[in-house]
């Protein structure tokens, strides 16, 4: 495969035509979904007319099928000599043109249509995009993989000089004597076991979970209480009250059953998900791959990496596992999708992974730090309050009894104890390297940056802050901004002082 010549304008795979069809043909039935459900509610409309609607239907899938074996036609992508180049379009024809030195990410992706139909998805994510702007829907997966080595092999080669001083910077500056990697063949660094897996799924997103079953079950009980009250004259709330020890019993079952099926939901969402995740280092790069249905590939790159994300929660230290998220440079704020996250990494792994990255321990670590103070609290919790506020004019307005003031109440305490918590864990931690952003409240997250990749510092005081003598402390970086609020002014202005010194002083490149 690696004697493919990609100059030569090429098609997607044959198989392209079907998924392109399906994926196509299901995106206008959602959009036209009530419309297709009209003859099915009009007995008389389908009894009249059902031989003309059959035939109307086959005729629109007919006419997606010609369509989509248009656009497989039209769509044609090629690597020239400057840059790489696509052209699609049926009605509308576009050509677009992406620069070697513009490619900032490569992703291959494959869901269960395109497992399926043996093809993958392949993405090039590009410098002032927040999304990928090329996407290939049906690729063969040797080809693919060649087409993205063959990007690589041409970025790298412009940028060899560039690269090369980079490399020599973090030679010198590195406490690690290691030799150059560039030409090492890829090498697994680790990959996550199904056992770790289960673990992940029972320490993630339980909460999630159980409250949309807890939303739906609540409901329901709305819609049986005015069914049977209506229709059959009961009343349900008397009848609990007439039959406490019964309630109570149902009440604990209930709990029991939301806590597990809400369990069962979290763990095998993670598992699909997750499923084989593994890390690939590929010279000065990191390949996390991952997924059952929609397997995921995608790329960290050293060079790039702006924040590196560490989250646990109390499950999570039981079973010694932790999770990482990596940002890297974009032109805007990255959302939490467009963070590449690796859940179930020991601490063995992690610091395998940091040292790569970064050229030192993450053990080594050890940070002057500076607390948020306790005014903190009352933002938190008044931003909490107005949803107190809004629930209690609800219940009161529509429906009031003991049980929703007694929820309300419960919420209030919640949300006392979650504002603490989070005020507790409010902190930024400095050393000569790093930056370390502590935030949380049930989970906990440690935020690692490297000082010289900061793209601005500043301090924010709304008029309550410039009375008591508080600061928020903004840190800009090339793929979104870090808030720690509520320091103390004098504080605050001494990291602001220090942070801009060692920017300026550096001489290494913030990418």
């Amino acid at each position: 495969m690696s004697n493919i010549d990609f100059s030569i304008p090429r098609l997607q795979s044959f198989n392209g035509i079907f998924l392109i069809f399906f994926t196509d043909l299901i995106k206008r039935v959602r959009q036209n979904i009530f419309i297709l459900a009209i003859p099915f509610f009009k007995k008389n409309l389908l009894q009249d007319y059902g031989t003309y609607i059959i035939i109307g239907l086959i005729l629109l899938v007919v006419l997606q099928f010609v369509f989509s074996y248009l656009s497989y036609r039209k769509f044609k992508f090629s690597i020239q000599e400057d840059a790489f180049h696509l052209d699609q379009g049926v009605i509308k024809l576009s050509h677009v043109e992406i620069p070697f030195e513009r490619i900032q990410n490569i992703n291959l992706q494959q869901n269960l249509l395109q497992r399926f139909l043996n093809v993958v998805g392949f993405e090039i994510e590009t410098a002032g995009e927040g999304t990928a702007e090329i996407k290939i829907k049906a690729l063969d997966k040797d080809f693919a993989q060649s087409l993205k080595d063959k990007l690589i092999k041409e970025k790298e080669r412009r940028d060899e000089d560039e690269l090369q001083i980079l490399d020599d910077e973090s030679a010198s500056d590195s406490k690690l004597d290691e030799p150059s990697e560039r030409n090492e063949e890829p090498s697994l660094l680790f990959k996550l076991s199904f056992n770790t897996l289960l673990k992940v799924g029972i320490s993630s997103n339980l909460f999630k979970g159980v409250g949309l079953l807890l939303a739906f079950l609540a409901y329901a009980y709305n819609f049986v209480r005015d069914f049977l009250t209506q229709i059959y004259d009961l009343n349900l709330e008397e009848d609990f009250k007439n039959r406490i020890p019964e309630t109570l019993t149902f009440i604990s079952i209930l709990i029991f059953g939301v806590i597990f099926i809400g369990f069962f939901i979290t763990v095998m969402t993670t598992v699909l998900k997750y499923y084989n995740l593994k890390i690939t280092k590929n010279q000065e790069n990191f390949e996390v791959e991952y997924g059952l249905f929609k397997r995921i590939n995608k790329v960290i790159k050293k060079v790039k990496t702006q924040i590196f994300e560490i989250r646990t929660n109390p499950i999570k230290k039981l079973f010694k596992i932790k999770s990482i998220y990596v940002s890297q440079a974009a032109s805007n704020q990255l959302s939490e999708k467009q963070k590449i996250g690796i859940v179930g990494v020991s601490k063995l792994n992690l610091d395998l992974l940091f040292r790569s990255l970064f050229n030192v321990d993450l053990s080594e670590q050890v940070y002057s730090v500076c607390k948020s103070q306790a005014r903190l609290f009352f933002r938190y919790f008044y931003q909490r309050l107005a949803i107190i506020v809004i629930l209690s004019l609800m219940a009161y307005a529509f429906y009031f009894n003991w049980v929703s003031g007694v929820g309300i109440f419960l919420l209030l305490l919640i949300f006392i104890f979650l504002s603490i918590l989070k005020v507790k864990k409010s902190s930024i931690g400095i050393n000569s390297t790093f930056i370390n952003v502590r935030s949380g409240s049930i989970e906990t997250i440690h935020k690692l940056i490297e000082i010289h990749k900061l793209q601005s510092v500043k301090l924010s005081r709304n008029i309550f802050q410039q009375y008591n003598g508080h600061a928020d402390l903004i840190l800009e970086t090339a793929s979104g901004s870090l808030n720690v609020e509520y320091l103390k002014v004098e504080e605050a202005r001494k990291i602001l002082n220090y942070l801009i010194y060692k920017v300026e002083s550096t001489n290494k490149d913030w990418i």
